[in-house]
């Protein structure tokens, strides 16, 4: 008997996010029907695809939602398409060609549109003074009072993008990974409710979005837009899920849960590291240079330039290479300048990413990792990062700033060493630490200890309060994170 069908929906493509590819192979795993989907760039893939063994994928370019039409004119061709609309979507159906086609008719019409531009507002103040003016004319959606249409328009879109679709698959549990995925999915709960169903919404917050540092913030009124989004709907969440301790005490203070999110640490799976190349290889360097790697976001904000100037604080035969995701990255021209400006510029290599499956052994190329996330933020302070885990589990020690939580991590299982945030002399030294022994520290044993499948368990006990569904026992391999095109049939 297939077990209740659980929709898993995030912002962005799943390719690079192991995280929502993580909690649908532990549910498959434990008897749940999963279903994933993956939002893709406007003029990106659509159609149906395979997460490893069989779990549904289906992708969908984001939508840029019309312009409001008045009723004049309009009406009867708005119904027209939506009535074409339906009749695709009764289709996508069984996992086949045929399902595929009709996807990507249904995608078209819902209206091709170019990329979101960005868009701009005033000041502070004038964002502020429009939100109290919302609130006093007796507006109650909290969408509408912080104006998340005019300043986090994506969130329409992919609200306009998504919600169809997410109510044509007639879940049992709505699953959402994102802030900006909110509105769609209060709008498909909605409407299922109206059907006389009774699905359950599951929120996973993935960081503290609160507490992000203004430097990452972006513009303040999208920033708060999006927060409105998350303080719009986590409370209304059946179960809630999180990142770090931390993280789900702020969240439980700060929106004043009835009950703490469950902490889920965003490990890799334990599986034996394969792959046809390392990072060692992929940037030429022979096996004896020391080599110090780092696979992670590219941004000032992050700290990387910090570990390009701490290059040249690195023994003299030591080299650095990121991974960049993308590559080419349109930060590596600036990059390779900082570098040659600091003398480094023949120590710094940039090498394109893996897939999830060859990742590990990909980065067990290096002799150590580094992780520069700045600290002082409570948003850093409070974080754990996948990539610390991905690092351990591909057996090589952590260098890492001394934001809160990571540093604890570090120091307390004996896996690394820890610099001063935005210190690239500090950063030099500690690196050089870790290379001159990296057998001493304890990576292996603390990557067994920190697993995905350790915490199958702990899922599945949520899933099975939330739900009444009394799964089967995770056993055997993990299965393959890989996204593969379905097969015709």
């Amino acid at each position: 008997m297939t077990g209740p069908r659980v929709v898993l929906f995030r912002h962005a493509p799943i390719d690079i996010d192991s995280r929502v590819k993580k909690f649908a192979t532990t549910l498959r795993r434990g008897g749940y029907d999963p279903v994933v989907i993956s939002l893709e760039a406007a003029d990106g893939r659509s159609g149906e695809y395979v997460l490893g063994d069989g779990i549904r994928v289906i992708r969908v370019p984001l939508q840029r939602r019309p312009a409001q039409q008045g009723p004049a004119g309009n009406l009867e061709a708005r119904r027209a398409a939506h009535r074409r609309r339906a009749v695709l979507r009764s289709r996508i159906r069984g996992l086949n060609a045929g399902s595929a086609k009709a996807a990507a008719r249904w995608l078209v019409e819902t209206g091709r549109v170019a990329a979101l531009k960005g868009r701009s507002v005033a000041s502070d103040l004038a964002y502020r003074v429009d939100v109290e003016r919302r609130r006093r004319a007796g507006l109650k959606d909290p969408f509408v009072i912080v104006g998340v249409e005019r300043n986090l328009p994506v969130v329409y879109d992919i609200e306009h993008t998504l919600t169809d679709l997410l109510v044509d698959l007639q879940p049992d549990v709505l699953h959402a990974h994102h802030p900006q995925v909110l509105l769609a999915a209060r709008e498909a709960l909605t409407r299922l409710r109206a059907q006389g169903r009774d699905p359950k919404f599951y929120y996973d917050a993935r960081e503290n979005f609160a507490g992000i540092p203004p430097l990452e913030q972006g513009l303040v009124a999208a920033h708060e837009a999006l927060i409105a989004c998350e303080r719009a709907m986590i409370g209304h969440a059946d179960a809630t899920s999180t990142v770090s301790e931390p993280i789900a005490d702020v969240l439980r203070d700060v929106y004043h849960l009835r009950t703490r999110p469950s902490v889920f640490l965003n490990m890799p799976p334990l599986t034996t590291p394969e792959g046809p190349t390392t990072v060692r290889e992929a940037a030429g360097l022979g096996p004896d240079v020391p080599v110090v790697v780092y696979s992670g976001t590219m941004s000032w904000a992050r700290g990387i330039e910090t570990i390009i100037e701490g290059i040249a604080h690195l023994p003299a035969e030591a080299h650095l290479v990121v991974v960049s995701v993308p590559l080419p990255h349109p930060m590596i021209p600036k990059l390779e300048a900082f570098a040659a400006e600091h003398g480094v510029a023949d120590r710094l290599h940039f090498v394109g990413p893996v897939g999830q499956n060859e990742l590990l052994h990909y980065l067990s190329g290096a002799d150590v990792a580094v992780h520069p996330l700045p600290g002082g933020s409570p948003n850093h302070d409070a974080a754990m990062p996948n990539k610390l885990f991905e690092y351990l589990h591909a057996g090589l020690p952590l260098v890492v700033s001394d934001a809160k939580l990571m540093a604890e991590f570090v120091t307390g299982n004996g896996v690394g060493e820890v610099f001063v945030s935005n210190d690239a002399r500090s950063f030099g030294e500690a690196a050089a630490r870790a290379l001159t022994d990296p057998s001493r520290y304890a990576v292996r044993e603390v990557a067994e200890r920190y697993s995905w499948q350790g915490q199958e368990a702990a899922i599945l006990e949520l899933y099975g309060a939330m739900t009444g569904f009394t799964g089967a026992t995770p056993h055997g391999e993990f299965g393959s994170l890989e996204v593969r095109e379905a097969a015709a049939g």
